[in-house]
This record gives C-alpha cells, structure tokens and sequence, in this order.
C-alpha cells in the first residue's frame, strides 16, 4: 500500500513538473514615430501610431491566423531616435518602445503580433527561443 502511495505522488509531481509544451516570449515593440518627448517619460504612439498605447489590445497568432495568446500594451517609454546626435536640449526626437511579456505560450514556428490596427508583425519562433527578445518595428 505504501508503495502505491509513493508512485501516486510520483506520477502526480511529474504532471505538475513536466508536460508544459509552452515557452516564455519577450517582444520589445519599437514604434518609430520620432514625436518629441522626454527621453525615458511614459509615453504612447504618436500620429499615426495612435493606435499603440497602453491597455491596448493585442492578439499573439500562429502562422494560419489562429490567435493563441492575448494581452494588453503596457505603458511605452521614450528612447532617443538617434543617440549619435547630442539634440542639446531636454525634449527631443524619440521612439515609442513597449516591452511586452508573454508567458506559456504554444509553441509554434511562426507567430504575428496583431494590434487594433496596420498590419500583423511576423516573427520566427527561432528570434525568441533561450528567452531573448524579438524586436519588432512599426514604421
């Protein structure tokens, strides 16, 4: 009977501990839209990206269209659009970066990341695996 017991919970750690077949995407979403702003401020997407801001929608998609994972944008924050130039001044030409952060996720060869607008980014599964970001821009 004790034998019975130990192998019961032996099956049962191993289905808590295993059989996930998902993985962990990081997606930094960079909308060059140089509006002029702080660097480091909050921001969000600026003409014609307006679509593109926090608590915005967004759809992860197979490669047949499928989605498999949803979210929310969470708040951008400003990066200078060209660090070779001292601008010389406070506010200056910046990118819209939001950092998105996607855990469990199916896996598959190919995936999109679909926002409210424009067209769906596509990336391979390749870009994310060992946990590294895939960056994907809105030009």
């Amino acid at each position: 009977m004790r034998a019975l017991a130990v192998l019961a919970l032996a099956v049962l750690a191993l289905g808590a501990c295993g059989g996930s077949d998902g993985m962990d995407v990081r997606i930094t979403l960079v909308v060059e839209d140089k509006n002029i702003r702080l660097e480091d401020s909050e921001c969000a997407g600026a003409r014609p990206f307006q679509y593109v801001h926090a608590q915005a929608g967004f759809e992860l998609e197979d490669a047949a269209g499928e989605a498999i994972a949803d979210g929310e944008l969470p708040a951008g924050h400003a990066v200078n659009a060209d660090p070779t130039i001292d601008w010389g001044v406070d506010r200056i030409p910046t990118f819209c970066v939001f950092d998105l952060e996607l855990d469990d996720v199916p896996r598959r060869d190919r995936y999109s990341l679909r926002l409210g607008e424009g067209s769906a980014l596509p990336f391979d599964a390749s870009f994310v695996e060992g946990g590294k970001p895939v960056t994907l821009t809105l030009r």
